[in-house]
């Protein structure tokens, strides 16, 4: 892993739940266009509280929270992103 991937990563773990605005958050590879066993770079990740993340409503469970959020697991890298390194207009 290069220094700009654990600065990233750093980053995400920073920030608050992407589903319920929890802290204390682990980063979450995100899983969509990659297979089942694959995970995808440490640039494709989420912050997502335990629950969230592998809790039984949660991204490795049923989903329930994404539903809720009307949103899917690029979606929230798009608000993660923004929230990083986007420039307030």
């Amino acid at each position: 892993m290069s220094r700009a991937d654990k600065e990233h990563m750093g980053r995400v773990a920073q920030l608050p739940c992407a589903t319920c605005g929890e802290f204390g958050v682990e980063v979450h590879h995100i899983r969509d266009g990659v297979g089942k066993a694959q995970r995808a770079g440490d640039w494709l990740t989420i912050p997502l509280c335990p629950d969230c993340h592998r809790g039984s409503k949660g991204i490795h469970g049923d989903k329930t929270m994404l539903r809720i959020k009307k949103t899917d697991e690029l979606g929230l890298l798009n608000e993660t992103l923004r929230k990083i390194y986007g420039r307030a207009a």
